[in-house]
């Protein structure tokens, strides 16, 4: 009897267990984000097309296409790392900023926060408005 007993306690310890680590994400593939590493690397292979160098080509002001080295006093382009960061560059003055990927669109975070459109759903070209000029940038390829 007093061997059933001790199973039976060691069985309900066993199950609790299993079901405190499924609860936290254990043993299922997790980082506990709710994302598995396949999720993870899917999504980095999403923004795959941001990565690199991207240079204002026009901008508009007060509905008035301008030059955009004119308005921003040189030239104005962003850079993006597979690591979150980015750097963005104005007539030569460079500031490091993080950038987010929200599957419609990028928000870039530093000192202010920029959010960043696709026209059309494209992977070549985006929009950016800072202090009231829509620019548009073109992804350079080498």
């Amino acid at each position: 009897m007093k061997k059933n007993k001790l199973l039976l306690l060691l069985i309900a310890v066993i199950c609790v267990t299993m079901l405190a680590l499924t609860a936290c994400g254990g043993g299922s593939g997790s980082d506990g984000s709710g994302e598995t590493e396949q999720e993870e690397t899917a999504a980095a292979g999403e923004t795959d097309f941001l990565i690199g160098s991207w240079f204002a080509e026009k901008s508009m002001y007060n509905g008035e296409e301008k030059d955009p080295d004119e308005v921003f006093g040189g030239t104005f382009y962003l850079v993006f790392f597979d690591d979150g960061g980015c750097q963005m560059c104005i007539d030569q003055k460079r500031a490091q900023v993080n950038w987010e990927y929200t599957g419609d669109g990028v928000t870039l975070t530093g000192d202010d926060t920029y959010q960043i459109t696709f026209p059309d759903d494209s992977k070549t070209s985006m929009i950016i408005t800072i202090n009231g000029i829509e620019t548009l940038l073109t992804k350079y390829e080498e």
